[in-house]
């Protein structure tokens, strides 16, 4: 029996590959969440926030990825993974590495890698196998 671990789940059977998605779609889920969050406090007039209410539109977008990811979609795995990552670069830039995810936004990177990897897995083992069009040759 293969040991699977939260920070490189095996995806060699369907369920593994499942369970991948499952964990990237929670990370995507507490992306939007938190994002919202600090959105509405940035709308709300607190000034010392990287980010503007904007963000909200972001925060729909990992919704959607949260629902693709929950359907093992392969865009949604290499959406949340690329604008994750392309937005944690960003805040670093920004504001810092602490400021900008830190330890969390490496942990929820991974999740997302892992999700893309999970859905790449799913549809490769759903694929029926080929089947021979002729049989071999009797000798």
């Amino acid at each position: 029996m293969n040991k699977s671990s939260w920070f490189w789940p095996d995806v060699s059977a369907q369920d593994g590959a499942k369970n991948a998605c499952r964990g990237a779609m929670w990370c995507a889920i507490l992306v939007a969440g938190l994002t919202t969050v600090v959105a509405l406090l940035a709308l709300s007039g607190v000034k010392s926030l990287p980010i503007d209410g904007s963000a909200l539109i972001d925060a729909a977008i990992f919704g959607g990825i949260a629902f693709g990811l929950s359907r093992c979609s392969r865009f949604a795995g290499v959406a949340g993974f690329a604008l994750f990552l392309f937005e944690r670069i960003y805040l670093i830039a920004k504001v810092g590495f602490f400021m900008g995810g830190g330890i969390l936004g490496i942990v929820l990177l991974l999740g997302f890698f892992n999700g893309m990897r999970g859905a790449f897995a799913y549809k490769k083992l759903q694929m029926p196998r080929a089947v021979p069009l002729t049989s071999p040759p009797f000798s």
